[in-house]
């Protein structure tokens, strides 16, 4: 009986964990960059959700400008979207790519044709390292005895 008690409490800590670590590589959420521009830096912020290969949200660039994300899609680590932005008393269509890791997201776009700017977006995570103590802490505790 205590070894199936020990057993079971070893696979809802994997659980536990796994989860976590999941919900760290996960696309959806709030990223991050820092942009420089002659001798100025300005932060930019994505704010993503996906659902299957569809991915929606929003691009704040550093100026406080906001814009809606279209024809989002993420597939095989690629995001893809486009945005209008306001530009000279008009609009102008930006195209974004970029590759997905567990902890950044490498953006490139282009307008009209011709390659802009490369950002780099960290996640804004909020992580519980005590949780993840606590646990590590009990499952030794627990596979000890």
């Amino acid at each position: 009986m205590y070894e199936t008690s020990k057993l079971a409490c070893a696979v809802a800590i994997f659980f536990v964990t796994l989860a976590l670590v999941a919900q760290g590589s996960s696309l959806a959420g709030r990223w991050t960059a820092a942009l420089n521009k002659g001798d100025r830096t300005g932060i930019a912020n994505l704010t993503v959700s996906v659902s299957g290969s569809e991915v929606r949200g929003t691009l704040r660039d550093p100026s406080g400008q906001l814009w809606q994300m279209q024809n989002g899609k993420f597939e095989a680590n690629q995001l893809t979207f486009d945005v209008t932005a306001r530009e000279h008393g008009g609009t102008k269509n930006i195209h974004f790519v970029g590759q997905v890791e567990v902890d950044s997201i490498t953006l490139h776009n282009e307008s009209n044709g011709k390659p802009r700017q490369t950002m780099i977006f960290h996640k804004n995570e909020t992580k519980n390292p005590e949780l993840f103590g606590i646990c590590v802490e009990f499952w030794l505790a627990q596979t000890s005895t």
